[in-house]
């Protein structure tokens, strides 16, 4: 996700990974957002948020807040950044190296406009404290 992401570490609460990750997909539906969230193989977590206007659909590709759940016994590290929705593979060579490079600064920008990163790192860290029954410690990675 490069230079234009949220990140943070989780202590300690690797066993509330699921249902995090399912409550945040559910919060945001709620909240009006197009999700879509999967668990890949590796137990990590790839969840895609968009709404509306806020990203816009360009050469085909639907741009979205991009978030990576992984558990890293006895942590989790959240990461949210600029991607694609859903797990769609990008079609052409001349996608990547002509739109986004432009787009992906104006996407993000966009993001932090509306705090998305924010509202998402807040919902998880709620999740996590309800879930854990105290204030789980935290620590910003950049």
């Amino acid at each position: 996700m490069g230079l234009f992401k949220s990140a943070k570490l989780f202590c300690d609460v690797v066993a509330h990974t699921d249902v995090v990750a399912n409550s945040l997909m559910s919060s945001m539906r709620y909240d009006g957002f197009e999700v879509n969230g999967v668990k890949l193989p590796n137990g990590n977590w790839d969840i895609s948020i968009k709404k509306g206007d806020l990203f816009k659909a360009i050469l085909g590709l639907q741009s979205a807040l991009k978030i990576s759940i992984s558990p890293t016994n006895p942590h989790v590290y959240v990461k949210a950044g600029v991607g694609i929705f859903g797990q769609q593979a990008i079609p052409t060579i001349l996608t990547v190296c002509v739109w986004w490079p432009f787009a992906i600064t104006q996407i993000w920008g966009m993001i932090q406009q509306n705090k998305l990163d924010k509202l998402v790192m807040d919902k998880i860290q709620s999740e996590f404290d309800r879930l854990a029954g105290h204030p789980v410690n935290t620590k910003v990675i950049d």
